[in-house]
């Protein structure tokens, strides 16, 4: 059977198939538009923000605190090689107590040392005495004197009297070796004046003690000291005072108890009393500002 379509209903039909294709054309490009925008612009967003971090300086970090230095000082080397230095000494000049021991004072027995070549250098305090029985051999410091000391001692003060003497110094001897028992009344003496000043019996023996030698410990029992003039404490303000400590060294004595030194020697002041150590000794002491203490255990 043949459709027969008039040219009416073909009309219609070719509007609606261009309307259909006008409205799907239309959708079409809609769609397109929308979508292809949409990811334009995200890809557009993304580019310009990394550009944006590209186009900001690279900084460079920061360097990092050091830490607080421990003290002043350098720091000592490092071991490179990683291994202990073993065997390797310290350098000279540290820790000289430790490279250098003390005298062993516990043991030193002045007795001992006063019989032997370095008798002149002996140490007697209260920490060492040399007892009652020690007896050295005495002669007079000077002729027609009736100060008498260690018969070695009193040749080098001769030697030294005669050469002050030739300056118009005189340097008269008051005392020299006192015995045990000389020593033992002298010591009571002072101890009995400071009692009846008011002091109890241990105040005076305490205030007595930096005065004058507990008997048994004086350097006087040996013979190796003597008492120049008098006993004024201001004897030091005297040319006798000035010549011995110009001179003294040179014939081998040294003042024994400067006021400076009475931390070490526990022994006030003393200006008249002169002890005999030696030429070189002496000369060391003074150059060195040294007090025998100190002598002795600088050069054991």
């Amino acid at each position: 059977m043949a459709i027969h379509i008039t040219r009416r209903e073909l009309k219609i039909k070719t509007r609606l198939f261009a309307a259909l294709v006008i409205i799907l054309g239309t959708m079409s490009i809609l769609y397109f538009a929308f979508c292809k925008g949409k990811g334009y612009s995200q890809i557009k967003i993304e580019t310009k923000q990394t550009e944006a971090v590209a186009d900001e300086p690279t900084k460079a970090p920061e360097p990092e605190t050091p830490d607080e230095p421990v003290s002043d000082s350098e720091p000592e080397p490092e071991n490179q090689d990683g291994v202990e230095n073993e065997g390797e000494s310290e350098p000279e000049g540290e820790n000289e107590s430790e490279a250098k021991p003390h005298i062993s004072w516990e043991a030193y027995d002045p007795l001992e040392v006063l019989e032997s070549d370095n008798w002149m250098l002996t140490l007697v305090n209260a920490n060492h005495p040399i007892g009652k029985n020690y007896s050295p051999n005495l002669s007079p410091v000077i002729e027609g004197s009736s100060v008498t000391a260690d018969s070695r001692v009193s040749s080098a003060y001769k030697e030294m009297y005669e050469a002050a003497k030739a300056q118009d110094i005189i340097l008269a001897p008051y005392a020299a070796y006192l015995s045990f028992y000389r020593q033992q009344e002298n010591y009571n003496n002072l101890v009995n004046n400071f009692i009846e000043q008011g002091m109890s019996e241990e105040e005076a023996k305490n205030s007595a003690n930096t005065r004058i030698d507990e008997p048994g410990t004086s350097e006087s029992g040996a013979g190796l000291s003597i008492d120049i003039i008098g006993t004024s404490s201001d004897f030091d303000k005297t040319k006798e005072y000035a010549w011995l400590t110009a001179n003294a060294h040179k014939y081998g004595f040294i003042l024994r108890y400067p006021e400076e030194k009475f931390a070490i020697t526990g022994v006030r002041a003393r200006p008249w009393h002169w002890r005999y150590v030696g030429v070189d000794a002496a000369t060391e002491i003074k150059t060195q500002n040294l007090c025998l203490e100190e002598y002795l255990e600088k050069n054991n």
